[in-house]
């Protein structure tokens, strides 16, 4: 019973989080108001910004109202006043700061607009805990621009493989599979496998068998592409040199977008839609899976925050796929490998100050609020949001996953699967688009996949793709073009 309990209160825990904001504002006015303002003399409970301004940007509508009232407790606090805009920062709004998306961070620093942290934050005595965020959402290719720590990490994104455990446990289905294939029905583990499964379930089903947006399909491209081309490495371990090229070559900045590790995910995504596999994304992928018409998808954490309640029992929950086969730099072929999993990281949020804040001591106090442990822990557990810090993924706090509404094995197994997802291990992990270009090339790539989704072979999609982005900066200086590709790897 008290084990029942326990759950049940646990269950609860993502509404109460709603309600944590309040009591911490009421903590906050009733600790000002114990200051008797009638004593003569200066006041011990003075408020060390008191007066001072800001005003700080954040879009995501859900994000804002998460920060609102951590926000409003620093205010207190301090005494500071601070404006918390819902419109995206603007270079002419005088803003002092605000929330953007990972992909947007180029485009500022690349202007010089934004204040580089304080090299305090990285200390280790700093309240804020540099060294406890994860390495990759703290290094260059994430947080800094041309070697400069520009960004602090505050929310992460997250992505994992959902199914349908049911149909996959179903003595018919599974028999059924095994004698078209010659194989275990399983969850895939690479994307190879998730192909079979998928196919089958669409042959069976006579319907679509994987919940996909065509929105979806430049992300999911990259993500695919990223275990193809890039051999991961782990430690010291000998393989593929240390290389940040991804979508650019570094050395001249041209695409390498069609080569041969994009070309095999790009016939990969073909592959499924030629063989009826896509749905045609009118639902969202929960709703395609709890109605059955979708028996696979790949969703993100905000993906699972559009049914809040508790979670559909029928769902498994496991890490994306890697491949089975991956790119030789040798020889420009792809080569056998049991597993080949490399993140792929194009989302997320980071606070910024601008360079024309005039209180910038009092915006980086701010962020560092909304950016320590404790403050980043409850924006996990509030859902939506990925792990920032090591801290989150250990297994004794599976609190902070209970959020989604799953019962306390398949939170295990969400854990588990984002523990997978950003791959500490893996020292060679690959970034999304953030140049100041950025959304002009992801357009265009936009317009290819979904030609190719119509049937245009994937060498010509990926070929037309390559020769748009080369012409997509036309007017720009090819240094300064070499310079985006280079800075926003980390390089000077």
């Amino acid at each position: 019973m008290q084990r029942l309990n326990r759950l049940n209160l646990l269950r609860n825990m993502n509404r109460e989080l709603k309600l944590c904001g309040l009591l911490l504002i009421l903590t906050a006015v009733l600790i000002s108001g114990c200051d008797d303002s009638s004593r003569s003399g200066p006041s011990v409970n003075s408020k060390p910004l008191e007066g001072t301004r800001l005003t700080f940007s954040c879009s995501n509508s859900r994000l804002r109202s998460l920060l609102e009232p951590m926000v409003q407790v620093w205010a207190l606090r301090t005494g500071a006043i601070v404006e918390l805009r819902s419109e995206p920062m603007q270079p002419d709004d005088g803003g002092d700061g605000g929330v953007v998306g990972f992909e947007e961070l180029g485009g500022w620093a690349a202007r010089g607009d934004l204040l580089p942290l304080p090299a305090a934050f990285k200390e280790p005595g700093h309240a804020l805990q540099w060294t406890t965020i994860l390495g990759v959402y703290r290094g260059d290719a994430y947080a800094g621009w041309g070697g400069q720590t520009y960004g602090l990490p505050l929310a992460a994104d997250g992505h994992v493989l959902l199914y349908r455990a049911d149909r996959f446990a179903d003595p018919q289905v599974k028999a059924d599979f095994r004698t078209q294939t010659n194989r275990l029905l399983a969850a895939p583990t690479v994307w190879e496998d998730f192909t079979a499964v998928a196919a089958y379930f669409a042959k069976r089903d006579k319907h679509p068998s994987v919940a996909f947006s065509p929105s979806q399909a430049g992300d999911l491209f990259f993500r695919v592409a990223a275990c193809y081309d890039r051999q991961v490495r782990r430690g010291n371990a000998p393989g593929q040199a240390d290389s940040l090229e991804f979508q650019f070559r570094l050395d001249d900045g041209q695409p390498r977008i069609d080569g041969v590790g994009f070309q095999e995910a790009a016939e990969w995504l073909a592959n499924l839609k030629a063989l009826g596999c896509f749905t045609d994304g009118k639902l969202d992928p929960m709703a395609a899976l709890e109605k059955g018409d979708a028996t696979l998808a790949v969703v993100s954490l905000a993906d699972l925050m559009k049914h809040p309640g508790k979670a559909d029992s029928r769902l498994g929950i496991t890490p994306l796929p890697g491949s089975r086969s991956v790119l030789d730099p040798a020889t420009g072929q792809l080569i056998f490998t049991p597993h080949n999993y490399v993140p792929y990281f194009s989302g997320g949020y980071l606070g910024v100050v601008r360079k024309g804040c005039k209180n910038s001591e009092a915006a980086f106090d701010l962020l560092a609020e909304l950016g320590g442990p404790a403050r980043s822990q409850e924006l996990v557990a509030a859902g939506g949001f990925g792990p920032i810090r090591e801290s989150q993924l250990e297994a004794d706090r599976l609190l902070v996953w209970l959020g989604y509404g799953f019962d306390e094995r398949r939170s295990k197994d969400l854990q588990e699967a984002l523990r997978a997802y950003v791959g500490k291990a893996v020292e060679n992990p690959t970034f999304g688009l953030r140049t100041p270009d950025a959304p002009k090339l992801q357009s265009q790539m936009a317009g290819e996949l979904s030609a190719l989704l119509e049937g245009k072979p994937a060498a010509e999609a990926l070929g037309q793709a390559a020769e748009s982005w080369k012409q997509a900066d036309a007017g720009v200086p090819r240094g300064t073009v070499l310079e985006w590709r280079r800075r926003a790897v980390g390089l000077n």
